[in-house]
């Protein structure tokens, strides 16, 4: 079920929901839930790039697969934080 927030949002914040309101021809509220949807999405792919998160973790949080998640980063540019030598040590590791 749904949870009820307020929110106070500075002028050019609500600005931005308005504009994406316009754009997408949907209410101020479903606009906003897409905004941080949005920002959530960056957030999480940032950690990841970061190193912060691991591939499974970042699907998890995205709520996608990982083949879908590797998918997305790639059509994103954003390549993996591991390097050759963590590779060749997590082969290591496994076997």
């Amino acid at each position: 079920m749904a949870e009820i927030v307020s929110f106070r949002f500075k002028e050019h914040e609500l600005g931005h929901i308005q504009k994406l309101s316009a754009t997408k021809k949907v209410d101020k509220t479903a606009a906003a839930r897409e905004l941080i949807e949005y920002g959530w999405r960056y957030y999480i792919l940032q950690q990841y790039k970061e190193g912060k998160l691991s591939l499974e973790k970042t699907a998890k949080e995205l709520h996608t697969s990982i083949s879908e998640l590797i998918d997305l980063l790639a059509e994103l540019g954003i390549k993996s934080p591991i390097t050759y030598d963590d590779y060749l040590e997590g082969l290591k590791n496994i076997t």
